[in-house]
Parts: structure tokens; sequence; C-alpha cells
């Protein structure tokens, strides 16, 4: 997997930041959206749910 990214990042590395912005827009966007109509005692519990969720695919 690494040395396929590191041929499109030589290849194309506009194409890589847009990849990677991407993916950062997608994880930032999630909390509001997962937030939205909760109640404030339920606020943790989602928080502490999307960390892990994230967690789990840095793995």
């Amino acid at each position: 997997m690494w040395s396929m990214l590191g041929e499109l990042a030589l290849a194309a590395p506009w194409l890589l930041a847009l990849l990677f912005g991407v993916l950062a827009l997608i994880v930032l966007v999630s909390l509001p959206l997962s937030l939205r109509g909760s109640e404030a005692s339920e606020r943790p519990e989602i928080i502490r749910a999307l960390a892990d969720f994230w967690r789990f695919w840095r793995r």
C-alpha cells in the first residue's frame, strides 16, 4: 500500500493532497452531524463512540 501511495505522490501530488483533504473533511463533519439534535446528557457518549470508531480505522 505504501509503495502505491509513494508512486501516486510522485505522479500527482495534488491528487494525494485532495484524497487526504477529503478524508480529513469527512472526519471533521462527522462530529457535528452526530451531535445535531442530541440531548446534552448523550453528547459525551456520542463523542466517545466517534473517537473509538476513528481510532479503529487508524490501526
